[in-house]
């Protein structure tokens, strides 16, 4: 018994000053991109980021950085065993107007400056500060590539810069579970081999199809220079909602951000088509030809002078739409325009594929050309003069506008609405918040007309269905205002 308390006592003694061995170490601190769970508020309770303003950490050779929701920032810091300290960061100088983003920004930065202290658990992160309470969480961010699609933002260019992609084009990436890579590369497709082992990736070689597309212009040769981009790259890593290749030096050769396309959700405006010889051509001059995908499984829209509409089928990145039907008015201008519009049409039977950036959409037969090309239609309320071509009124029935009467309206950009309303001139205010828009109230001269019958009643129905307006929407020559119920109130066309 003397002996066993006595080893007990030496055993205690000798450990007696000792640290404990850490739960983790330094390397598992580092090669990890951290993404803000929870954080300490001002009154001491756990709160969770902003899901617009994502904050991360990445620690590496004695330097922490990331995003702080709004800006980039780092920061020295140095560890040992589970202790940690964090000098004062340096931080980029953007101004976000989202409320909280900029509060929430300064708390991480300033409990960053606190830390004492970490561990790392399974895919966790947790940073206390001197008195072991917890101030940060934070938790890994899956670096699993298979099955994630990619938006391209910027790459090296091979001449020493790193540049943004050329307006109007969509350049992607998809990691299949098959270990195949493939996208669109601006004007064609391409794909290949990639293998992951951690960190490190290898990429290639890469082939393509051989269109030839002359715009926008230059696409040619940044195709040529994003495909030898990603080709170089030797690292990679994912962040929050971004993903970077990196070479073997750790430039950077390719950015990404995630997204999931869908074509639904924008009235897109053709920016080119395929001509059947091998191009891709712009519209003709004084023409608009738009597409909206409704989420009823209908696209429609104008086709340069009839306005069409047609069925349409996704799965994934495969599209189906067909056959089109269209209303029959024949256009003597400009010169071919219907030839145009035929050829627009036939098209849209040939979709098979289609490629979703946040500004455009780009449609592809099986073979993986380009057959259309869309960029999201900007609103063009302010842009001349609307005629009436019907209404809604009181009973809830559609009124055509009565022949023979002008029934106008043009939308100023000072937020004045004027017009005719048939016998009588209106005027009166108007907002617009996207695709919101308010009208009135409204003021009108007080002339009274005869003929024809009718056109008084039709004028005060009109006023009314003017002010119901709850939104817009803009197709071609089109315009259409819907109430607060997504019902058609007024129906214009662009006047000549």
């Amino acid at each position: 018994m003397t002996v066993g308390v006595f080893l007990l006592i030496l055993a205690v003694s000798f450990c007696c000053g000792c640290t404990q061995e850490p739960v983790t170490e330094e390397g598992e601190l580092t090669g990890t991109v951290w993404m803000l769970e929870t954080y300490m508020n001002t009154d001491g309770t756990m709160a969770e980021p902003l899901a617009t303003a994502p904050v991360t950490a990445e620690f590496a050779d004695g330097s922490v950085g990331g995003t702080s929701g709004c800006n980039t920032y780092n920061a020295a810091y140095v560890t040992d065993g589970q202790s940690l300290t964090v000098d004062m960061p340096v931080v980029t100088l953007m101004h976000c107007d989202e409320p909280g983003v900029m509060d929430q920004e300064s708390r991480y930065l300033s409990l960053l400056g606190t830390a004492a202290g970490y561990t790392v658990s399974d895919d966790r992160l947790t940073i206390t500060d001197s008195s072991g309470q917890e101030i940060l969480s934070f938790r890994a961010v899956d670096q699993n590539l298979n099955g994630t699609e990619w938006l391209l933002t910027g790459y090296n260019n091979g001449a020493g810069g790193f540049v943004s992609v050329v307006t109007g084009t969509s350049v992607t990436a998809a990691f299949s579970e098959d270990g195949t890579m493939s996208g669109n590369a601006g004007c064609n497709s391409y794909s290949g081999s990639y293998t992951v082992t951690d960190s490190a990736i290898s990429i290639g070689p890469l082939v393509m199809t051989k269109m030839y597309c002359m715009d926008p212009e230059g696409v040619m040769d940044r195709e040529s220079a994003y495909l030898a981009a990603v080709q170089a790259a030797a690292s990679y890593r994912v962040g929050a909602g971004d993903l970077t290749l990196m070479d073997a030096d750790g430039k950077r050769m390719a950015v990404y951000e995630r997204y999931t396309p869908t074509p639904q959700g924008e009235t897109w405006e053709l920016t080119g088509y395929n001509n059947g010889q091998g191009g891709v051509v712009s519209p003709l001059a004084n023409t608009t030809i738009t597409a909206v995908f409704g989420a009823d499984g209908q696209v429609t829209g104008s086709a340069g002078c009839n306005n069409y509409f047609a069925s349409y089928t996704v799965s994934d990145m495969e599209m189906t739409i067909g056959p089109a039907g269209s209303t029959k008015m024949y256009c003597a201008s400009p010169e071919g325009v219907m030839e145009q519009e035929s050829r627009y049409l036939a098209l849209m039977g040939d979709v098979a594929t289609f490629e979703r950036a946040p500004k455009t959409l780009t449609l592809r037969d099986a073979g993986g050309s380009i057959l259309l090309t869309y960029t999201v239609a900007q609103p063009k309320l302010t842009t001349g003069k609307w005629q009436m071509v019907s209404y809604r009124d009181a009973a809830g029935n559609t009124v055509s506008a009565l022949e023979g009467t002008e029934v106008t309206a043009v939308f100023g950009t000072d937020g004045q609405v004027t017009g005719r309303a048939g016998c009588n001139s209106y005027f009166g205010s108007y907002a617009t918040d996207g695709q919101t828009i308010s009208i009135g109230p409204l003021g009108l001269t007080m002339m009274y007309c005869e003929t024809p019958a009718g056109v008084m009643d039709q004028e005060t129905g009109y006023l009314a269905a003017l002010e119901d307006a709850a939104t817009y929407q803009h197709s071609g020559n089109d315009l259409t205002l819907s109430n607060e119920d997504g019902k058609p109130c007024v129906r214009f066309m662009q006047a000549p």
